[in-house]
């Protein structure tokens, strides 16, 4: 057994040596003198200060007018000015107030000392002998010149600093949008602090009554239709958004405006995350991704994704990935009766079950390490958990990857999504949705292809058994592991460079949430392998997203932050498609959901094909997979971009053997 033990708090100051003790005390000991001294050297230069003052204006009044003044020239009226005005200016905290931080609260005392002091003197004036009372005229000017005196001494240091960041020459010009309340802190701090590296030059604000005027000495230059013409005017090289009560409509109004403006943009939180109300430079921030996309945020119906998952059996693939997790948030907010999550990634299945747990303790959950893959584990789960509705994210996504190693593209994503709706339909699942990708039209890479077989084979298992099985099918989400955005995030966050595939790249993208409220939208319409798409808005060109992300992230793209273009990998097209030639998109009753229709002209036998897949995976005869996909679809064959070599780690063929 160990025993440790503590001295109480007494003992162990007895015994440091005193050494020891002495020079620990010693820095503090000297600072509280050097304080100490400060401060009193104030209030005497404060005291003289008052003295000179009522001096000055007793000789003005002398000079200048032919009054009276009684006593007010005696030795013992005299102190009594001196004392009462001393304590006013303690009782208003003036003696304590910072000389490099004076503001209003100083002014405000300053000005209450000086009219309480006066009140109290000129009533005791009224208490001496007939014919010595002094006029009240002696008090008010003595106020006045002992106010201005002492703004003088408090002030000075803080006009001093603020014209010397004023003329700081290498600060970066910055046009202030809001001349509000937190657009005045921040211009404030920013005037007061020559280290920032920021110099506010001009403020943009849309209220009338605001133009024309100043806020320490800034402008108001104009409203935000001007935002562009003052930047250019004022040589500014920032904007900071300082509104924190603004709305994302707002928000993605002013974005649009400053993004032709070309310069670097920074935000404060919303009032939401300022629930202090201090607003300081440190609360200045990037631009949330969500804002980059400009798409308006949709707004969850909660009685149609409660009519749909309430009191159901649900089970989510890929739970873990950026998709899946946000799947089973949305779907646990409403309420079913058990929540399946699977995946075969150990990590992000565990952290993807604490959130629906923490937040969701209420909700049945199940978390299950598995393969998608895995037939005889499919079946098992599907025996044990019998799910009503199956959601299916697990999937193979990034172009790249899977170029590299097809055969896991066709074994992952086209296999495992047939296994899967296989099982779904033989155990009696309402419904089963299969989340796709704008890759798979049109396919020109691995991944793409291995989706649109998956998507093939759920169209063909929903119209056979007139079962509600369907596909959904989008382009990037943003935050995403497998996003660009995110990817220019991180090469943001290393200082650069930003790398482009092409120059004239575009791509589709919208957000997370919006994606799976629109995914459980499409679940709750779907009958027999129809493949819904979402509006997805205008696809955005990749080169001016990464100059946009590189402004909204506080560097002028190009010159503080390098865009490389590295070309096109292999797989990538330059501009991707939401339907195929011969599908059309038709209205659905959800202005952002559309039903695709239509008959492919050269269909194939998908359950044939997937058949031929396995024969091939099972055999490892990977070669002969790709020779048979390509005359399965000659126009994939014929459109690919040159392919990098293949890494097949699994053929005996490739085994090297090490030298001892």
């Amino acid at each position: 057994m160990s025993h440790t033990f503590a001295l109480p708090a007494r003992t162990k100051a007895a015994v440091r040596k005193p050494g020891v003790e002495k020079a620990q005390a010693g820095p503090g000991r000297s600072w509280n003198l050097a304080a100490a001294f400060s401060r009193i050297s104030i209030v005497l230069v404060d005291l003289l200060a008052v003295l000179l003052s009522y001096w000055v204006s007793l000789k003005i009044l002398s000079a200048y007018t032919d009054l009276w003044l009684g006593i007010a020239g005696s030795g013992i009226f005299v102190l009594l000015v001196v004392t009462t005005k001393g304590f006013a200016l303690y009782h208003f905290g003036v003696f304590k107030g910072s000389l490099r931080y004076a503001g209003v609260r100083e002014l405000l005392g300053l000005v209450g000392a000086m009219a309480l002091s006066a009140g109290i003197l000129f009533g005791a004036s009224r208490f001496a002998e007939p014919g010595s009372t002094v006029p009240f005229v002696v008090f008010v000017l003595d106020a006045c010149v002992c106010g201005f005196t002492l703004g003088v001494i408090h002030f000075s240091r803080r006009l001093y600093e603020s014209e010397k960041a004023r003329q700081h020459v290498s600060s970066r010009k910055a046009v202030i949008i809001g001349a509000g309340d937190g657009g005045a802190s921040i211009v404030r701090q920013l005037c007061m602090n020559p280290d920032s590296g920021i110099w506010p030059v001009a403020m943009i604000d849309d209220d009338p009554g605001k133009r024309g005027t100043s806020i320490s000495g800034i402008p108001v230059a104009g409203d935000l239709r001007h935002l562009k013409k003052v930047v250019a005017s004022y040589q500014a090289s920032e904007i900071l958004i300082c509104i924190p009560s603004l709305t994302r409509a707002q928000m993605r109004r002013i974005l649009s405006v400053c993004k032709q403006c070309e310069v670097p943009v920074r935000t404060l939180p919303t009032l939401r995350e300022l629930m202090d109300g201090n607003v300081s430079l440190r609360d200045l921030q990037r631009v949330q991704i969500e804002d980059v996309l400009q798409r308006d945020r949709i707004a969850p119906d909660p009685e149609l994704t409660r009519a749909l998952l309430r009191g159901k059996v649900v089970l989510v693939t890929g739970a873990g990935g950026s998709i899946g997790s946000e799947l089973c948030l949305q779907i646990a907010a409403a309420g079913p009766k058990r929540l399946i999550l699977l995946d075969k990634s150990e990590n992000s299945l565990f952290y993807s079950h604490l959130a629906i747990s923490e937040k969701f303790p209420g909700v049945e959950t199940h978390p299950c390490l598995a393969d998608i893959t895995d037939e005889s584990l499919m079946r098992v789960v599907f025996q044990r958990e019998r799910p009503q509705l199956v959601f299916h994210a697990a999937a193979f996504k990034h172009v790249g990857m899977m170029q590299l190693h097809p055969y896991e593209a066709i074994r992952n994503n086209a296999l495992g999504t047939h296994i899967l709706a296989s099982l779904a339909l033989e155990m009696g699942a309402e419904r089963f949705v299969n989340i796709s990708t704008d890759k798979s039209v049109n396919p020109r890479c691995y991944m793409g292809l291995s989706k649109k077989f998956a998507e093939m084979a759920v169209k063909h298992l929903g119209e056979k058994h007139h079962s509600r099985f369907l596909n959904v099918r989008f382009g990037n989400v943003a935050g995403s592991t497998g996003s660009v955005l995110r990817l220019f995030n991180e090469q943001i966050k290393k200082g650069g460079p930003i790398r482009v595939t092409d120059p004239q790249a575009t791509r589709y993208f919208m957000s997370i949430p919006e994606a799976v409220y629109l995914i459980l939208c499409a679940a709750s319409r779907g009958k027999h392998g129809e493949t819904y798409i979402f509006d997805m808005g205008e696809p955005i060109n990749i080169y001016q997203l990464a100059r946009t992300l590189s402004l909204f992230n506080g560097y002028t793209p190009e010159e503080e932050l390098p865009i490389e273009f590295i070309g096109l990998r292999d797989g990538e097209k330059v501009h991707e498609e939401l339907w195929e030639s011969w599908e059309r998109p038709h209205v659905t009753e959800n202005p952002l959901l559309f039903v695709l229709k239509g008959t492919n002209p050269a269909p194939i036998d998908i359950v044939g094909a997937v058949e031929m897949f396995e024969v091939f995976l099972k055999t490892r005869n990977h070669e002969g997979l790709i020779q048979y996909i390509d005359g399965l679809m000659p126009t994939f064959a014929q459109g690919q971009i040159p392919r990098v070599e293949i890494q097949d780690y699994s053929s005996e063929a490739h085994l090297v053997e090490m030298p001892s």
